[in-house]
Parts: C-alpha cells; sequence; structure tokens
C-alpha cells in the first residue's frame, strides 16, 4: 500500500513528541494541536496540493440540478465522458435560469409580441451569437449548494470535478451481518466439510470460506469443528467462538481482530469494524450457506442489518508534512504574549520556507510535459 499520505493524529502524535519543557508550546492541548493541524491542512490544500475529486450525477429531469459534494470548494469543470475516456467539458452559461419550475415569459416566435426582436425577422439580429453548445450548459449557485443545467442535459449522467477541502471526511460504520444455524442432529443434518462463505473483511470483490468438519485434523482459523448431534445452539457457539478466541490450544489465533461475534441461542451476529474498504455486500446466491453437492443447509437464515461504510480520514501528503507542523507552532504562538518576537517571526519565515518547498515538490510539469504540449497542435501533411 503506497504510504504517500499521513494521517492528521499521527502528525499531531509526533509534534507532541518533540514538545519539552523548554518549549514556548509546552502547554498547548491535545484539541489545540489537532484544531490548528485541521485548518493548516485546509490552507496546504487549496495552496499546494488542490485535491481534485470527481464524482457522477445524473440529473433530474425535473429540477434540472444537482446538489455539490459536502466537501466542495471550487468547481473545476462539469461534463461527459466520450467512447475513448476523455472528459468533454459543457458550456458555463451565466444567464441560465436558476429556478426551472418559473414558466417561460419570452421565446424565439419571431410574431410574437414577447420576443424582443419583434418584427425584426427579415435581417439578422445585431449582438446575438449565433453559435450554441449542443452538449447543454450549466451554471453554479452558490445559494442553493447545487448546480444547474439546461434542458439539454436532463436525465443524462455528468462527471463533475472540483478541488476539495482535503478536511470533511466520512465516519466509518460498522457491517453486520445476523445469521441463523440449524444443527447437526437428525431434524436438521449438516454432513462433514459443509462450506460456509462470508465477506472478507478490507475486501470488496473476495469472500472467506468457513469449513465445519466432524474430524479436527486442522487447526487453521477458519475451521470449526462439530460433532454428529450437535443442535443448533452448539453449531453457533462453535463458530462464534472461533471468529471471537480461535484455538488458543493450538495456537491459532481469532480470524480477524476486526471482526467480532456476537451469539444468542442459534444466531449469531457479526460486526465488522474498522473496514478501510467496504466488505463485499451479503447476497444469497454468493452465501447461502449450502454444502456442496448437497441441499441441506447449514444457514436458515441470512440477513444485512446495517450496510457499512469504510470511511476515511484528514490526511496530509508527505512532501506537505513538515509544513504542517511548522503551521501548528506558527499559529499556536502567534498571538501568545510574552513569547519574543524573534521566535515569533523565526516560526514564520520556517512556515512560508517549508510551504515554498512543499509547493516545488508537488509541482509535476517537467519538460516531457512542455514537448508534448508544444507538439500537441502539429499535424503532418497529408501523404498522397
Amino acid at each position: 500500500m503506497a504510504i504517500d499520505y499521513t494521517d492528521i493524529d499521527e502528525v499531531v502524535n509526533d509534534f507532541q513528541l518533540m514538545i519539552d519543557d523548554t518549549s514556548y508550546d509546552k502547554e498547548a492541548q491535545i484539541y489545540q494541536l489537532r484544531l490548528l493541524a485541521l485548518q493548516g491542512l485546509r490552507e496546504l490544500k487549496f495552496d499546494i496540493e488542490q485535491e481534485v475529486k470527481t464524482t457522477t450525477f445524473a440529473v433530474d429531469s425535473t429540477t434540472l440540478q444537482c446538489t455539490l459534494p459536502s466537501d466542495y470548494v471550487k468547481l473545476l469543470r462539469v461534463g461527459y465522458k466520450n467512447d475513448e475516456g476523455d472528459f468533454v467539458p459543457l458550456g458555463s452559461n451565466p444567464d441560465l435560469s436558476l429556478d426551472s419550475s418559473v414558466a417561460s415569459q419570452v421565446n424565439d416566435d419571431t410574431y410574437d409580441e414577447n420576443n424582443p426582436y419583434y418584427h425584426v425577422d427579415l435581417g439578422k439580429k445585431f449582438g446575438v451569437g449565433g453559435g450554441k453548445n449542443s452538449l447543454g450548459y450549466y451554471r453554479l449557485n452558490r445559494n442553493d449548494n447545487t448546480v444547474n443545467f439546461s434542458s439539454d442535459v436532463a436525465g443524462k449522467t455528468v462527471f463533475l470535478e472540483y478541488i476539495s477541502d482535503g478536511v470533511s471526511h466520512e465516519m466509518p460504520r460498522d457491517h453486520v451481518i445476523r445469521l441463523k444455524f440449524n444443527g447437526a442432529d437428525s431434524t436438521f443434518p449438516i454432513i462433514n466439510e459443509t462450506i460456509l462463505r462470508l465477506p472478507k473483511i478490507n475486501d470488496a470483490a473476495a469472500s472467506e470460506t468457513f469449513t465445519f468438519s466432524t474430524t479436527q485434523t486442522t487447526t487453521a482459523s477458519t475451521s470449526i469443528f462439530f460433532e454428529v448431534g450437535d443442535d443448533d445452539e452448539t453449531i453457533a457457539e462453535r463458530f462464534s467462538t472461533l471468529i471471537n478466541e480461535g484455538y488458543p490450544t493450538y495456537r491459532v489465533d481469532p480470524y480477524n481482530t476486526n471482526l467480532v461475534a456476537s451469539q444468542s441461542g442459534n444466531e449469531v451476529i457479526l460486526t465488522y469494524n474498522n473496514s478501510t474498504i467496504l466488505p463485499l455486500e451479503i447476497t444469497k446466491s454468493n452465501f447461502n450457506g449450502n454444502t456442496t453437492g448437497d441441499d441441506r443447509p447449514l444457514v436458515s437464515e441470512m440477513e444485512l442489518v446495517q450496510l457499512g461504510v469504510a470511511g476515511n480520514v484528514p490526511r496530509v501528503h508527505k512532501f506537505c508534512e513538515e509544513a504542517l507542523r511548522c503551521y501548528i507552532y506558527y499559529k499556536y504562538i502567534q498571538r501568545k504574549r510574552g513569547i519574543p518576537a524573534n521566535e515569533k517571526q523565526m516560526a514564520k519565515r520556517a512556515y512560508y520556507n517549508e510551504k515554498r518547498l512543499a509547493r516545488a515538490r508537488m509541482m509535476n510539469f517537467s519538460k516531457e510535459t512542455a514537448m508534448q504540449t508544444s507538439r500537441k497542435a502539429f499535424k503532418q501533411s497529408p501523404k498522397l
């Protein structure tokens, strides 16, 4: 996994480790440092990183508008995606109406008195442009936090590129599944090597296979031992114990510390915690728990109780990490009384020097890019 970003909490913790009894910021509280870190991150995102995000919208045919994302700062462009995968922008129209529900009062009919060019249809209308963007137009509406579109874009899917503040984040939410097990008795018999497939934690496209076996020949963290005649509650308890404890006798760790099982009777509630990637959504076709080549089910019911959210946390690029630490120190002592003016000036210069260095490191314009841009309009003459 790439390590080009660092979480804000890690930056604040590192900053605290550098504080000693001789530091001017020795009385700084953790909440003050985190607040300054978020403010500094936002400033660095605006000036240096300029984190560009892309989101997709389906334009409502009635309102002709879309709501801006919660972390939106500045709109870069709006458009479609063509067959070659290129971005085709829409036109910006500052005269576009922001309320599509209002009926039109002016039309283009040259024989209608509501047309401002009434009875001038015999000649050209001076000052009126003849060109039109056939793809459609958009206009940003800051008051309603929306993007409004012309009628040409109604019902279509558009791409929006914008600069994010880099601070707003979505809180993670646990992924919860409920299972109801059958027993290995004569009422609901299950056979040896019964397979149960469940979503794999932190993997959106994979599943994990748990094997129920009558012979304890393995001590794998995905193998559950049961005996013929065990009732449904015993089967559920054995599965729950494996998830939470593993096999301590055989020095086998639990399946995953981010997966917790809670058992009550023949029901088991599985909770996926701290998921960095949302697990594969549960469906009966993928995770039915049936035995291979047999129609006797291990799980009678399987239900998605809560759809999880992976969430994200504020983070800063490695190139801007030192600049952020200098910002925290500079802003903390800036308005403090009793701190020498020379110290404040040194902190200010250190911050802006690190910011300038981070900007130079983040710049990705190269000689190859310049050559490609200069030759972009060059076309060879046809060879006949």
